[in-house]
């Protein structure tokens, strides 16, 4: 049976003070590095951000970016207590 219920959204940008934007690719509530500590894109303006979003389609069809989401992808560590003998 269906059911309704209301789920938070994140939004996947936000605008620097100079009116530029950072834009982050999400995999469920956790953002994507493509390197390391580095976790968004720099986009000049609002009008740019299709262009990124169809560079960043084409890379993730062309597999450019499995390794990024197998990282993003990986289980928690098990807690010592919480594993079985």
């Amino acid at each position: 049976m269906p059911v309704h219920q209301q789920q938070r959204v994140l939004p996947w940008w936000r605008v620097n003070a100079d009116g530029s934007y950072v834009f982050f690719v999400r995999l469920g509530s956790k953002p994507i590095e493509f390197e390391k500590g580095k976790n968004a894109i720099a986009v000049p303006s609002l009008d740019k951000m299709p262009l990124v979003i169809n560079i960043l389609i084409t890379a993730v069809r062309n597999g450019e970016l499995d390794q990024q989401l197998a990282q993003a992808k990986k289980p928690e560590t098990v807690l010592k207590y919480l594993k079985t003998a």
